[in-house]
């Protein structure tokens, strides 16, 4: 380029916004008791998602549904609008996991809360064909013809591998990697449309692999064009797939499938973007949950969080994405129970560029099992911020 002088091309004018939260924290001051019963929540959750694989036996995805569990307990528990006991209702919030391989973070997670709704708020429970209990995951990857005495003793629900609406709150069929995405999106459109200015927020969870698909780029464009302000976008932002630690560029590393990262590529469609630095800091998540809550503008919004795919599991990247420990191996007992504030950050990286897949150093033993656990939530169900609210939209009244 001898004879050429290159220059930056930057982004024109976005109606959209860009917030880092780690720079915001102060505006979101969080009791240290409610950060100790999200971690301790999040222990519980990882350790079911390590019994499920084994269980299976040896089948499910534990790197991504492990990675992405503290967004979605945020979600559960403090930041949607909806009425446990009424999982059909139209008028509350909406969650789609267009990142269908999470199934079974998924469906460990719903028990969980399930369970912390029949110890602490019985009242809160639906009719059993709208729950989803601890019982059912022996269910998990299971056919419902299946006869195996506990499967038929306890009534177990057969849990498919990707996500179907037989599952309580559950909208969509997804699972490949971009179908998701546009088909959660409209659901979006649809409650906008039934509901107009007082539509209820529609929250898709998502991995910055399935965003690499076309029809992704098309379904961003259009609900940023058509200004879908009701839709929240949350990216579990691991960097690992089936065969690669590095999916999107990250900083001047390329990346081995695309060359933006999803803060750029939502940012170019023109969606809002709260940046989440370390998506396993309870402390962050909750404070960018708390931020989207406020209507920057009529655009969408995207909220990016950056984690470790198997974080705390004993095999991280891509390893993870469609396997994990042998069943009773000293792995998958030894899920950690450890705080976020001693774990490295989801963005170090080894002096090659790329990410260390050992997490030996953030295991700890866990102290106690999911009896001793689930007894403990007992204990203090007080404490427990089992935040669950029932809306108050009213559908529009047809003439």
């Amino acid at each position: 380029m001898a004879n050429v002088t290159s220059t930056k091309l930057e982004f024109g004018h976005r109606r959209a916004v860009y917030v880092d939260i780690k720079s915001q924290l102060g505006s979101f001051p969080i009791p240290e008791e409610t950060i100790r019963l999200y971690e301790d929540y999040d222990m519980i959750y990882r350790t079911l998602c390590g019994i499920l694989y084994n269980f299976a036996p040896k089948s499910g995805h534990p790197g991504g549904s492990i990675s992405s569990g503290r967004l979605v307990a945020s979600l559960l528990f403090n930041t949607m609008d909806y009425d446990f006991s009424d999982p059909e209702s139209l008028e509350a919030d909406i969650i789609s996991y267009a990142a269908g391989h999470k199934a079974m973070g998924l469906y460990a997670m719903w028990a969980l809360r399930n369970e912390c709704a029949r110890i602490s708020q019985p009242d809160l429970l639906p009719e059993d064909k709208f729950q989803l209990r601890l019982e059912d995951l022996l269910g998990f990857r299971r056919n419902p013809t299946q006869e195996t005495p506990l499967f038929a003793r306890y009534r177990a629900k057969a849990l498919d591998g990707h996500p179907t609406p037989t599952t309580p709150f559950i909208k969509l069929s997804t699972g490949a990697s971009g179908v998701g995405v546009p088909a959660s999106f409209g659901l979006g459109l649809g409650a906008m449309d039934l509901f107009g200015a007082k539509s209820p927020m529609l929250h898709v969870v998502e991995g910055e692999g399935g965003m690499t698909a076309g029809r992704v780029s098309e379904a961003l464009a259009t609900m940023a064009t058509a200004q879908m302000w009701n839709t929240r976008f949350h990216l579990d932002w691991n960097q690992a797939s089936i065969d690669s630690d590095f999916v999107c560029r990250d900083g001047d590393e390329p990346g081995d499938y695309v060359q933006w990262d999803p803060s750029e590529f939502c940012y170019l469609h023109d969606w809002n973007v709260i940046f989440v630095e370390n998506g396993h800091d309870v402390h962050q998540v909750l404070a960018a949950q708390e931020a989207s809550k406020e209507r920057f503008n009529d655009q969408p919004t995207a909220i990016v969080y950056r984690t470790v795919k198997g974080w705390c599991y004993g095999i991280e990247g891509k390893k993870s994405h469609g396997a994990g420990h042998d069943f009773c191996a000293n792995g998958s007992v030894s899920t950690s129970r450890s705080s976020v504030m001693s774990q490295p950050s989801p963005t170090s990286r080894n002096p090659s560029g790329r990410r260390s897949a050992r997490s030996a150093d953030c295991l700890k033993t866990t102290g106690r099992s999911l009896i001793s656990s689930a007894a403990s939530w007992q204990d203090r169900r007080t404490a427990w911020p089992l935040s669950i609210g029932r809306s108050g939209r009213t559908r529009p009244t047809w003439e």
